[in-house]
């Protein structure tokens, strides 16, 4: 009789950022009545934008320009004008997110050479018993700090409280749990408001980033949605 793999909790942070922006349509979706394909504009904003930085990260050095940008941008933006708020929207959201990405990738807010780019890594936190799954768009040594420094960036459509609490919590106990270091500085980079949002940890803060990842899991809706067989591979996600 085969034996059976051991189940874990796994929190993965796409799943827990589409609970916290929508917990009626996360609940419809995981209960089958809505198709995880019926996404909105703010998803398909995201997806091209994330898209797009990766291609820029694939290029070499001197291919990496502003006509680069706006190339992948075109590539994959959604052709469902539908999913916007007018035709207007659709067009401005696109001029927005190339402006924006132009703005960081080429005006010194992001490294050259990160140490991680676009990959969906996961640990197990022995203190909350229980594994993260986090997507991480670049990881880059930390220029004004020591040699194992490093920051982390997310590019992100959403900038709410919510969505800024979920990635700032999650990311310093991933990175404490992964690396045994904190992160000298977490940033989200807006991709609508062209703005950057940093977060600095500290041991203070990792207590109350502990303490919000176990109210997490204690309120998960549907354990059985995040329960994984321990070790498996999984498919990365952007």
């Amino acid at each position: 009789m085969m034996e059976q793999m051991p189940t874990i909790i796994r929190i993965e942070d796409y799943k827990l950022e589409e609970l916290l922006r929508c917990p009626i349509r996360f609940a419809a979706i995981h209960a089958g009545r809505k198709r995880e394909s019926d996404v909105n504009w703010r998803q398909m904003v995201q997806f091209a934008a994330s898209h797009s930085v990766n291609d820029f990260y694939m290029l070499p050095l001197e291919a990496r320009t502003e006509a680069a940008i706006e190339a992948a941008v075109e590539r994959w933006w959604t052709n469902r004008h539908y999913k916007f708020h007018s035709d207007e929207h659709f067009l401005q959201m696109k001029q927005t997110v190339k402006e924006n990405l132009t703005l960081f990738l080429l005006g010194g807010a992001c490294t050259n050479m990160p140490i991680i780019s676009f990959e969906q890594l996961r640990t197990y936190v022995d203190e909350l018993d229980m594994e993260l799954s986090q997507i991480f768009h670049t990881v880059a040594a930390d220029s004004e700090g020591g040699a194992d420094d490093f920051i982390v960036q997310k590019f992100a459509v959403d900038v709410n409280k919510e969505a800024l609490g979920l990635l700032f919590h999650m990311t310093s106990v991933f990175c404490m749990s992964a690396f045994e270091k904190l992160p000298s500085r977490i940033e989200v980079l807006s991709l609508l408001e062209g703005k950057r949002i940093t977060f600095v940890p500290n041991e203070a803060s990792l207590e109350r980033s502990l303490d919000y990842m176990y109210l997490i899991k204690s309120l998960l809706p549907e354990a059985n949605l995040f329960k994984a067989n321990y070790g498996l591979d999984f498919k990365p996600v952007m």
